[in-house]
């Protein structure tokens, strides 16, 4: 999925990203239009799905963010963008 919307109605609330937890050791980076990383987690399961908002629990404006996933057994990053709609 590259686009979900944290608006608080119980769906697309979070960006999940489909068979990722089964890379326990996988890491997922997120950065806004500047470079700045407004998210990070080292595995991605349920608690740990990116709602929106950045490091300090702001909510970040509709805008495309750049990630980059590492799965964490030596295979090449994914990277791509992602959307947030409010």
């Amino acid at each position: 999925p590259n686009a979900f919307t944290p608006n608080g109605d119980q769906a697309n609330n979070v960006w999940k990203i489909p068979g990722l937890s089964l890379y326990p050791n996988c890491a997922v980076t997120i950065f806004d239009r500047w470079g700045d990383q407004v998210f990070h987690s080292k595995g991605y399961d349920e608690a740990d799905y990116w709602d929106g908002t950045d490091r300090s629990g702001k909510k970040l404006p509709m805008d495309s963010y750049y990630y980059i996933i590492k799965l964490g057994n030596g295979e090449k990053p994914i990277q791509g963008t992602v959307s947030i709609i409010r």
